[in-house]
C-alpha cells in the first residue's frame, strides 16, 4: 500500500470519527438509538421516523400537523442532494435524531444530516452482481433499511444482511439470508423486540420462500419461518409445512417454490405477532415452468401470522384463488369499529385489487371488497374466504395488479385509507392477450373507508404507477407520481393543495419529521423499481422524467432554496450497424429475446430507458455503442459482462437457467432484432427538428 493510499484513508477515518464524535456531542442519545421502549413511548410524537411505516402498525401516518392544507402552499425547498446512481431511489428514508438513513442502488447506505442535506457517511457492501440473473436485478434496487441500537441494517442484492455501525459507517457483522446463486434481496428489513426479520425475492424464479429472524446485535439466525414445502424426501421443517404439503400435488410439484416473503412484514405489539405476506407459486420461464401443479399451493399468495419470539405458525390467510397465483403487499394494523364493535385488525391490499379487513390475533376474515371493478372476481365469501370468480368466458379470470408494493396510509383521525392503485381497466385483459401489456392502465390514489367499505375519494393520476403515500394530522396525504410531480392533497377531500414538479420520476415513499420545531417533508426521486428492468417505460414514466437525476429533496415551510431543476438533455441515438439480417431472421430474434428473457432486464421490444447508462442501470440496447456491437458474441455467448450481471448463454447459469443455451445462430439473429430496433430509433429521431433531438 503506497504511502498516498494510507494517507487517504487515515484522514477518511478521521472525517468520519470527527462527524460522528460532532453528532455525538449534539445528540442526548448514541445515534441509531431505536429501541422498543422509545418507540413506545414517542409514538405520538412525530419528531423521528424511526421504522418503516413510522410505527409498528405500518400506517405510514405522522401525528405531526405545522404542515396544513391551510398553508401547504407556502412550502419551499429546504435542501437536496445529488444521489451518485444511474437507478433511482425507492427507499423509505429513516430519520433518528437529526441523522437520515436510506439506501440507494446496489444496497449502498447513506448517513444525511436533516437539516442540511450535509452526507455523513456512504457504505457500499460491495454487492457481487455475478451469483444469479435474480440477483443481478434485486441488486439494482433497494426498498429501505432499518435502525435498531445503534445499529443500520440492509439487504443486499446478494443475499446479505448487514449490520452498519450508525456513528460511523463501518460494518459490523453480516449473516447470509438465501442462496445467492439462486435470487437476491431488494425488501427492507424490519426489526422488533432485539431482531431483525429479512426475507427475499424468487417466487418468479422457482426459488423457495422464508421469513428469517436475526438477532440483532450478532446476526445469529434466530428462526427460519419457510413459507412452501421442501424436497419431499428431508423431514418437514414444521408441522405447519406438514399441513402445507397436502395443499399441494403434481409431480415434482414442490421444485416450483415460491411464497416469497421480500416486503410485507408487520410486527404488531399488541398480539406480538409478526404477520407477513407472500406472493404466489410459479414459475414465468425456465425449465420448472412445465411443472403442472394444483391445488391451494400454501402458504402461497397468503397472509401469515408467526409469533415473534419463536417463528411459530399462529394462522394464515389466503387471498390466491386456485390456478390464480396473487402477491400480498404492505400489511397495516389498526383498530376499528365495525358492526359496533372494537376489532384489532390487519389491512391489506394485494394486487388482485381487493381491500381485505382480517381480525390480528385469528386471521378471520371481516370484511373484503374490490377496490376497482376488478376483471377476474365480484365478491368474497366471508365464511370461506374464498373469491365468486368470473368465469374466463365472461373476460374474468385474470389477475389485476391493482396495488403493488408501495405502501398505503391509515389516517386514524379520519379513517381513510389511502392506497396507490393502477387500474387495469375494463377490456385491458384482451390486451394483456394479445400482447400490449399494460395498456388500458390509469393510476389512481383511492381514500378508501375500511369500515363502509367504499371509497371517499378518488385522485386520477397521469401515469399508471405512482409512489407510496404519506398522510399527516394536518389533514395531509402526500405522493410522488412517475411523471416527476409531488403532490399533497386534502386528506379529506382529495383536493390538491400544492405541489412541484421536481423533474425525476418518483418511485420512493415520503416521510416527515420535526427538528428545532420545523416540520420537514423528504422524498427521494428518480426513476427506480425493479419493475424499470422489465415493465414498459411509459408506465411508469415520462420520456422527460425518467431522464430526471436521483435526488433526496427536502421541503419545509417558508424555505426558499432555489430549486435545482435538471436540464433535460436527450442523449443521441448511436448510428447502427448496416442491417444485413432478412425480415424472418428479425422475427426469429424478436422471439428469441423473450425466450431468452433478454426483456427481463432490458424491458419488453427494448423499450427502455432511452440510453446506454451503466454503473448500477440495466442499458438500452437501442443506444449500444459501436464497441459493444462488434463484441456481441464476447458479451452474449462467453459472458465478459458478467462481473456487471450479464451472464453468457453459451454457458448460463445452473439455476433456472440450464436449458437456455444459445448458439451462435442465435446470437445473431438477436443481435439483428437489436439492431433492427436502434435503427427504428435512430430513424425516428432523424425526422425530429434538431432543438428536440438534444435538449428540452
Amino acid at each position: 500500500m503506497s504511502k498516498q493510499t494510507l494517507g487517504w484513508m487515515t484522514a477518511s477515518i478521521l472525517v468520519g470519527i470527527t462527524i460522528a464524535l460532532h453528532l455525538l456531542a449534539d445528540s442526548p442519545a448514541k445515534l441509531g438509538n431505536v429501541t422498543e421502549a422509545r418507540l413506545t413511548s414517542e409514538a405520538d410524537d412525530g419528531s423521528n421516523w424511526l421504522l418503516n411505516g413510522r410505527t409498528f402498525d405500518e400506517q405510514h401516518f405522522s401525528p405531526l400537523k405545522q404542515i396544513t392544507d391551510k398553508n401547504a402552499s407556502t412550502l419551499g425547498l429546504a435542501w437536496s442532494l445529488d444521489i451518485d446512481s444511474a437507478m433511482g431511489v425507492v427507499a423509505e428514508p429513516l430519520v433518528v435524531d437529526g441523522v437520515i438513513y436510506v439506501s440507494a442502488p446496489l444496497s449502498k447506505v447513506y448517513a444525511i444530516e436533516a437539516t442540511t442535506g450535509k452526507l455523513l457517511w456512504k457504505f457500499d457492501p460491495k454487492v457481487r452482481l455475478n451469483q444469479a440473473i435474480n440477483g443481478s436485478y434485486s441488486a439494482r434496487t433497494n426498498a429501505g433499511v432499518a435502525v435498531w441500537a445503534g445499529k443500520v441494517y440492509v439487504g443486499t442484492g446478494d443475499c446479505r444482511l448487514v449490520a452498519i455501525d450508525a456513528a460511523f459507517g463501518s460494518q459490523v457483522w453480516e449473516a447470509s439470508v438465501c442462496d445467492a446463486t439462486q435470487t437476491g434481496i431488494t425488501g427492507a428489513p424490519h426489526v422488533a423486540k432485539g431482531k431483525v426479520f429479512m426475507g427475499y425475492n424468487g417466487s418468479d424464479d422457482g426459488v423457495r420462500g422464508s421469513l428469517v429472524a436475526y438477532d440483532a446485535e450478532t446476526g445469529k439466525e434466530a428462526w427460519r419461518f419457510w413459507t412452501v414445502p421442501g424436497d419431499p424426501f428431508k423431514p418437514f421443517e414444521t408441522k405447519a409445512l406438514e399441513m402445507a404439503a397436502k395443499s399441494w400435488s403434481g409431480k415434482d410439484s414442490w421444485k416450483v417454490g415460491g411464497g416469497d416473503a421480500w416486503t410485507a412484514i408487520t410486527y404488531d405489539p399488541v398480539t406480538d405477532l409478526v404477520i407477513f405476506g407472500t406472493a404466489g407459486a410459479g414459475v414465468d420461464y425456465g425449465e420448472l415452468e412445465n411443472i403442472k401443479v394444483s391445488g391451494d399451493k400454501l402458504f402461497a399468495g397468503c397472509i401469515i401470522a408467526v409469533k415473534a419470539d419463536t417463528g411459530e405458525y399462529v394462522w394464515h390467510f389466503q387471498t390466491s384463488a386456485p390456478g390464480l397465483q396473487t402477491e400480498n403487499n404492505h400489511i397495516v394494523i389498526a383498530d376499528l369499529a365495525m358492526n359496533g364493535e372494537k376489532r384489532h385488525v390487519a389491512m391489506t391490499v394485494p394486487k388482485n385489487g381487493f381491500f381485505y379487513v382480517l381480525d390480528a390475533k385469528t386471521g378471520k376474515l371481516l370484511s373484503a371488497k374490490p377496490l376497482v371493478k376488478t376483471a377476474w372476481a365480484t365478491s368474497v365469501d366471508l365464511q370461506t374466504g374464498k373469491a365468486i370468480e368470473i368465469p374466463r368466458s365472461k373476460g374474468g379470470g385474470r389477475q389485476w395488479t391493482v396495488h403493488n408494493w408501495w405502501p398505503m396510509s391509515y389516517n386514524s383521525q379520519i379513517g381513510l385509507v389511502y392506497v396507490p392503485a393502477t387500474d387495469r381497466q375494463e377490456g385491458t385483459h384482451t390486451e394483456v392477450e394479445s400482447g400490449e401489456w399494460m395498456r388500458g392502465t390509469q393510476g389512481k390514489l383511492i381514500a378508501w373507508d375500511p369500515v363502509s367499505q367504499s371509497a371517499r375519494w378518488t385522485v386520477e393520476e397521469p401515469i399508471a404507477t405512482n409512489g407510496g403515500v404519506l398522510s399527516t394530522a394536518g389533514n395531509l396525504v402526500f405522493q410522488g407520481q412517475g411523471n416527476g410531480e409531488f403532490a399533497a392533497y386534502a386528506a379529506d377531500s382529495g383536493k390538491k393543495v400544492w405541489s412541484i414538479q421536481t423533474g425525476s420520476a418518483i418511485d420512493s415513499v415520503p416521510v416527515t419529521f420535526a427538528v428545532n420545531g420545523d416540520q420537514y417533508l423528504l422524498t427521494p426521486v428518480g426513476w427506480g423499481s425493479g419493475s424499470r428492468l422489465f415493465a414498459p417505460a411509459w408506465t411508469m414514466a415520462t420520456p422527460q422524467s425518467k431522464r430526471g437525476p436521483t435526488r433526496l429533496l427536502a421541503f419545509k415551510l417558508g424555505a426558499t432554496t432555489p430549486f435545482p431543476t435538471p436540464p433535460d438533455v436527450v442523449p443521441p441515438v448511436p448510428k447502427p450497424p448496416q442491417q444485413t439480417a432478412s425480415k424472418e431472421t428479425i422475427a426469429h430474434g424478436k422471439m428469441l429475446y423473450r425466450k431468452f428473457v433478454c426483456d427481463g432486464c432490458h424491458s419488453p421490444d427494448t423499450d427502455g430507458s432511452g440510453a446506454w447508462v451503466l454503473d448500477g442501470a440495466i442499458p438500452d440496447l437501442r443506444y449500444a455503442p459501436l464497441e459493444v456491437h462488434e463484441d456481441w458474441y464476447a458479451i452474449v455467448l462467453a459472458g465478459t459482462h458478467w462481473d456487471q450481471g450479464m451472464p453468457g448463454f453459451a454457458n448460463p447459469p445452473k439455476f433456472a437457467f440450464p436449458h437456455l443455451k444459445m448458439t451462435p445462430p442465435d446470437a445473431d439473429a438477436l443481435h439483428a432484432y437489436v439492431i433492427d430496433e436502434a435503427w427504428k430509433a435512430y430513424n425516428h429521431e432523424q425526422k425530429q427538428p434538431e432543438s428536440a433531438k438534444r435538449t428540452h
